[in-house]
């Protein structure tokens, strides 16, 4: 019996030895701040001048106007019963009823 004792104490004690403790340290979450931020949305305005005149030399021929629309050089329109078309900025009549 002062055998198995012996055996007993002798392996506790190897045991004992081969065990290790292992501490983890979990970190802990840093308070953030209290306050919440978010970007400043500003609006900008681009003011620009009047519109660029047609560059010398241009061979855009000037458009013609009739009730409120433009329409370029070339184009019909039917204009009080007769048809007109538009040449270089002035209404011409074709001669065609419409």
């Amino acid at each position: 019996m002062k055998a198995t004792i012996a055996a007993i104490i002798a392996s506790a004690a190897t045991l004992g030895a081969c065990t290790t403790r292992v501490v983890e340290r979990v970190p802990v979450a840093q308070p953030g701040p209290s306050v919440v931020t978010t970007p400043a949305i500003s609006e900008r305005v681009v003011e620009r001048g009047p519109a660029p005149a047609a560059a010398a030399g241009s061979s855009a021929p000037a458009a013609c106007m009739w009730a409120s629309q433009t329409y370029s050089s070339g184009a019909i329109s039917c204009q009080e019963n007769a048809q007109f078309r538009c040449n270089s900025g002035s209404w011409e009549r074709t001669g065609v009823a419409c």
